[in-house]
Order: structure tokens, then sequence, then C-alpha cells
């Protein structure tokens, strides 16, 4: 309701005022003037940032840092609808169903978000994925958090290389390593004159999987990482060799190198300037983000945005 709603009631109280001496309906007029300031002060003053997670604690319920009241008939109609999804989500339980599969789609994933999004859990869950779903496949995992996102997975079978920021390696070899993983798969298919890893003669040869935890970090260490994360993002399709790295920004990623990161995911509060460079669209309706877990968007090549959801404090066992 604008203002000038309540302008002609006022003008004909003040008028019947004057003419007749029924003040009492001017004063009428401006007791309702003055209901309707307070009621439009106190709407503005529940502003509520509605793809903020929503936490149902007994009769509590939160949006953002926001509690609602108590009585339901004093919510705003759309914070029925926020709160009734993440209702009919909490009776459900939210379950983690993003499947990258870049054997078929994409080859290699990108994984964007501000610190404390859960780039590393989200990770982790990947990573133990991965071993599920390929047991005999080979991993390379890079950490350039100190460790603390791999260091407990380094004892694996599957893990044929790891380092860290903190370990002391020499970058030299370590980029080389990874060239030369590049090298030795081509030579391997030449020698048996097959042109990618899927054709039957090749069906002896593993996928390897390269994670990286904080990728310009690991750009940033040596002016070799580009070089060697470009060979093996153009050329690993055929080779199969795969990379899933995590970053807080696709600024400064090189362009032949992102071009093939095809498989886009963005966290929380990503920025919009990288939403854009990924060509990523936030969705009109979040998905509801219980305590404990987050939420992400993903886009797969020819594919739609799809939002999923994912636990913290991930972690697996073999």
């Amino acid at each position: 309701m604008q203002f000038s709603w309540m302008l002609p009631s006022l003008l004909f109280g003040a008028y019947l005022g004057f003419s007749s001496g029924a003040w009492h309906m001017l004063g009428l007029s401006a007791i309702t003037a003055l209901i309707w300031l307070a009621i439009r002060r106190f709407n503005e003053g529940r502003t509520v940032d509605l793809s903020e997670p929503v936490i149902i604690n007994g009769s509590e319920v939160w949006i953002g840092d926001y509690l609602l009241p108590k009585r339901e008939i004093l919510w705003k109609k759309e914070w029925h609808a926020v709160v009734f999804r993440a209702w009919q989500a909490k009776q459900n339980g939210p379950v983690f169903d993003l499947a990258l599969d870049l054997e078929a789609e994409g080859v290699h994933a990108i994984i964007i978000g501000p610190t404390g999004s859960g780039k590393s859990e989200l990770l982790k869950l990947l990573l133990g994925a991965t071993i599920r779903d390929q047991p005999n496949c080979e991993i390379t995992l890079l950490d350039f958090k100190g460790g603390a996102s791999f260091s407990r997975y380094q004892g694996l079978g599957q893990v044929k290389r790891f380092a860290t920021d903190i370990d002391g390696h020499s970058p030299e070899q370590l980029w080389n390593e990874i060239r030369a993983e590049v090298g030795r798969r081509e030579l391997g298919l030449a020698a048996k004159g097959a042109s990618r890893i899927e054709d039957p003669i090749m069906f002896q040869l593993p996928r390897h999987y390269i994670f990286i935890d904080e990728l310009a970090a690991a750009l940033a260490e040596s002016p070799l990482a580009a070089s060697a994360l470009t060979l093996v993002a153009t050329r690993g399709r055929s080779l199969g060799i795969h990379l899933i790295v995590a970053t807080q920004s696709a600024l400064g990623i090189p362009r032949t190198m992102l071009t093939n990161l095809r498989v886009r995911i963005a966290l929380a509060e990503a920025d919009p300037i990288d939403l854009a460079q990924l060509n990523l669209k936030r969705p009109a309706e979040p998905i509801p983000v219980l305590a404990g877990w987050a939420s992400g968007i993903a886009q797969k090549p020819g594919a739609l945005t799809s939002q999923f959801n994912f636990p913290l404090g991930a972690s697996f066992e073999f």
C-alpha cells in the first residue's frame, strides 16, 4: 500500500472537520495512516535473505540468523514456502546424490567457493565415491592446504602420488612426474595401436584421477604446474586421466585449462564474477539446507544447472 492511497481519506477527514466540526473523522484517518506506517516499518525490519539455510530446532525456526516469530500468523507469505520446503527436506532426510561420471561427461571438474563453503569436504566425498566405484583406479592427491584434506588417505592402495605444500617436495620433480604420466600413457596406447583408453585392447590400463585442493596455490608453486596441468586437461580424455580441482576463484586459471574443466561446481556464495566466467546461474529457488549440510550448483556439458546438498565433516574408511 502506498501513502498516496491514504491521502484522500486524510483530506476528506479535514474537509469534514472544517465544514461540520466532525474532527473525529480526521482523527480516525490519521490513526489509520499511523497504523499503516508502523506496519510498514515493522515489515521492513524483517527483511530476510531467503537463500540462507533454514534451521528448524524444536519450536524455533531460523532463516539464516533471523528467528521467525513464534506465531505463524505473523509470518510473511514467502516464509511459509521456504520453511515448508525445509521441513519436507528434514522429514525425508537430505541425500548426497552428486555423481560426476567423468568417464562419460566432461572429463575434468572444477569446484569453486569461498573459504568455509565446503570445498575440501566435497573433494573427500568425491574421492570416496571414485574409489568405491573404481577400486582398481590410480590416484594422485595434491593437498595445498597443509595436508589437512588428504593426509589421512595417502596410505590407500590406489594412491600413487601424494604431496602437500609443506612436505618439502621438489616442485620440478612433482610436475615433471605428472607430465611423465601423460607421456607414459601415450606410449602405452601407441604400442598397442589404440587411440583411447576405451578401446578393448586397453582394458588393463586403469584410469588415473588427480585431486587438487587449492588449485591457485598449486599453480603458484611453479611455472611447471600450469603447463603440466594444462597438458592433462587437454590430453587426458583419451588417456584416462581426470582432474578434480578445488579453488576459491576461477581467476588466474589458464584459459586453455579452464576451457577443458567442463564439469563446473559452485558452492555457497560463490563470487558472481566467477559464476559468469564459468557460465553458471543461481537457481531462482534454492533448495533448503539443513544444519551440518552445505549446498552447491553443478553443470555438466549439455545439461542444465542442477542443485545438490552434501554433508560437512565428510570422511570415509576402506
